[in-house]
């Protein structure tokens, strides 16, 4: 026999199931391209559509990555045996989800590319509005990206 819960309850537990799914999946797929998920529930299963914009790391060789999600969701909230279903959708534009090319950005700064840090470092300083200084040459940006590269700074 099911137990009556407030709508209150309802909508707060369901808040924060989405909240703590969100960031078991950011963790586990932040390096994938994460974007966001959309939970389905229906009277027989459930349904987690997972927006990413490499579907192919998601799915894993032969299914084998998104079936372990799966297994870890399930054991993680505690659903029923074969109750969860976990989807992976592909992010139509990339370029207009802020979340996919914020970690993007990440990544490549976390690698230290060279090529990106130096026009992340351009736009950053061409952005600011200084009273004296419109914006700084590429000698200095250049003098800063060595900096940050040999103090092994984490920009």
């Amino acid at each position: 026999m099911a137990t009556q819960i407030s709508k209150k309850r309802k909508f707060v537990a369901d808040g924060v199931f989405f909240v703590e799914l969100n960031e078991v999946l950011t963790r586990e797929l932040a390096e994938d391209g994460y974007s966001s998920v959309e939970v389905r529930v229906t009277p027989m299963w459930t349904e987690i559509l997972i927006r990413a914009t490499r579907t192919q790391n998601i799915l894993g060789e032969k299914g084998r990555r998104i079936r372990q999600l799966t297994s870890v969701v399930q054991k993680r909230f505690k659903f029923p045996e074969n109750s969860v279903e976990l989807y992976a959708e592909k992010v139509n534009n990339r370029g207009l989800c802020a979340i996919s090319q914020a970690e993007s950005l990440r990544y490549k700064l976390l690698g230290r590319n060279l090529g990106v840090l130096r026009f992340f470092l351009i736009t950053v300083c061409l952005s600011r509005k200084l009273e004296k200084q419109r914006y700084i040459r590429d000698k200095e940006i250049d003098q800063t990206i060595k900096y940050l590269l040999l103090t092994n700074v984490d920009p």
